[in-house]
């Protein structure tokens, strides 16, 4: 007689489990859908609970009931999913007085049997929409959340993006586009929400003034492909982005959170704090959502992103740093890419790929100087942090030497523009310009300030492992340049010299290399510290600040990490 845990299930208990799993089938499905969906049928807005009881007695559910112990998790899923399939709405809000909201739809019998408020229209023909094309759910920002139940309201923004992307299909309406010209400059382009809704969805309807389709497809509108270029011409959105973006930052390229806050640099939302969570999805971060954070909402999302990345060009913004942190910008538009950027000309800086040396430089190495370099390889700093309230940066370091104003008075005034510009020297850097919002302290005064240009460090500029060796460093070499007196770096005869086992480990042709890179142009921040062992802070400039290391020797500087406020 087999035990009793092999003994086979009776019928009875086989289709307890299989009701169970049916259940928790339906269970994960209606946590992942909105809290709260129009049936486009009845007009009714409907709850979780009455959403489930709705499916109980559907024909779908029932047939699921009569065959339980044949059906699998896969069959369940499948009718599950065809019974919730729901449809979103995207458009530009009207006054907010004109659009229905939860209390002016939540006890009506009917969305289709109102009169007001003026937008009501609006949200039946959406809904008649949805219906025409067998979407039984439906779902608008404006009336389906309960914007009086906070823990509701930041369930639902959190949600959004995803709410978006489970779409069947998104239905958009465009209320001032009546053709091709107008749909280039609809203003549904230009607000901070409609980016997620134009990202996130799979499928997209674009709809004119007059409840028309834009184009005349059931296909995805957004990758037809003039809509596509013109959307991309506008928005600077890219088509395999509009088809195919994947949320989060997990595995992306170089320059990715850039190039994304410069999706929103030209939108704008109603509340300010809302330029920080409409991209919560898009970024994948997860934070809080508290209304009346104003301006700082948006450096808790730069905060949240730099936990999530390495991604440096969270740095890469020109303008006016937040308030709250210097190192972090202020507002989107801070992360705008000039027109140069966007063609991928002069302020394109090279990618960090290809590594090549020249003998000018080989020449000009001492041995002190390869021994520090392949320490740093070694050993490389872990990246930037934040500790009570200041970041620790690992930074390339030039010391301003002078700092002269341009064509002002004495003392030194901003123009009519407000602007104000400065030569600056840096020691280990050719001369450059740069132009700030507000007048800097003089370098020559007493208890003057001290100024850094600082390159940030990056965990690319280490070569690749799979390096060649061309050259080995030879101990006469090494003699010989430390006889002819050239100047070591900062680690130069430190008393922890590695060993010839250790320095082994990373060749001197990848040291080279990373010096070489060193030698690159690259983007720069100016940092101020006002009192003698105080903190840094970012000084806001008006354009990038690409720093050209001078010609001649090699000046290693080594790594070092400052406190920035």
């Amino acid at each position: 007689m087999l035990p009793s845990y092999e003994q086979p299930l009776s019928d009875e208990t086989r289709a307890k489990k299989q009701q169970e799993l049916f259940d928790s089938v339906i269970d994960d499905t209606l946590s992942t859908i909105p809290l709260r969906l129009i049936d486009t049928k009845s007009g009714k807005l409907c709850t979780a609970g009455e959403l489930y009881a709705l499916f109980k007695e559907s024909h779908s559910y029932k047939e699921v009931e009569t065959k339980i112990l044949r059906a699998s998790e896969k069959e369940m899923k499948t009718v599950v999913n065809a019974f919730f399939e729901f449809a979103m709405f995207s458009h530009r809000w009207g006054a907010a007085d004109d659009e229905p909201t939860y209390q002016h739809i939540k006890d009506a019998p009917s969305i289709y049997d109102l009169q007001t408020p003026p937008e009501i229209f609006k949200l039946q023909q959406f809904c008649k929409i949805a219906r025409e094309n067998q979407f039984r759910w439906a779902w608008s920002d404006t009336c389906c959340i309960d914007k009086a139940n906070n823990v509701e309201l930041q369930e639902s923004i959190i949600s959004m993006f995803s709410w978006y992307r489970l779409s069947s299909v998104t239905i958009t309406y465009l209320s001032d586009v009546t053709d091709e010209e107008s749909f280039r400059h609809s203003v549904w382009f230009t607000r901070g929400w409609t980016l997620q809704e134009l990202i996130a969805p799979r499928l997209v309807w674009f709809y004119k003034k007059d409840w028309t389709p834009y184009i005349d497809s059931k296909q995805n509108h957004k990758d037809d492909p003039q809509v596509a270029k013109i959307i991309t011409q506008t928005t600077f959105v890219e088509r395999d982005v509009l088809i195919n973006f994947v949320p989060g930052l997990r595995d992306v390229g170089p320059a990715e959170v850039k190039k994304r806050m410069s999706w929103l640099a030209s939108r704008r939302t109603t509340k300010i704090e809302d330029m920080a969570y409409c991209m919560m999805g898009i970024f994948g971060v997860h934070m809080p959502v508290m209304y009346g954070e104003k301006k700082n909402a948006f450096v808790r999302l730069q905060k949240e992103i730099m936990n999530l990345t390495e991604d440096l060009s969270l740095f890469d913004w020109v303008g006016e740093p937040s308030e709250l942190h210097s190192y972090f910008a202020s507002h989107p538009r801070c992360f705008a890419k000039s027109a140069a950027e966007r063609k991928g000309d002069s302020s394109k800086l090279p990618d960090i790929r290809l590594y090549k040396t020249s003998k000018g430089l080989t020449s000009g190495i001492t041995a002190s100087i390869i021994r520090n370099v392949k320490r740093l390889l070694l050993d490389p700093p872990h990246g930037h942090f934040i500790a009570n309230g200041k970041m620790n940066m690992p930074l390339f370091v030039h010391e301003v030497v002078t700092m002269t104003p341009i064509g002002t008075t004495n003392p030194p005034t901003l123009n009519d523009h407000d602007l104000i510009s400065y030569h600056v020297k840096a020691e280990g850097l050719t001369e450059m310009t740069i132009t700030t919002h507000q007048v800097l302290p003089r370098m020559d005064e007493e208890d003057s300030p001290s100024y850094r240009l600082i390159r940030m460090w990056e965990v690319n500029l280490i070569p690749p492992e799979d390096t060649a060796e061309t050259e080995e460093a030879g101990a006469g070499d090494e003699e010989r340049n430390e006889e002819s007196g050239k100047t070591s770096s900062w680690l130069g005869r430190s008393s922890a010299m590695l060993t010839d086992a250790v320095t082994t480990a990373v060749s001197q042709n990848s040291a080279v290399m990373f010096l070489s890179r060193l030698q690159e142009p690259f983007v720069a921040q100016l940092l101020i510290r006002r009192k003698q062992d105080g903190p840094y802070e970012r000084v806001g400039t008006t354009e990038r600040l690409i720093a050209k290391p001078s010609s001649g020797s090699v000046n290693f500087r080594g790594v070092k990490t400052l406190v920035v406020r």
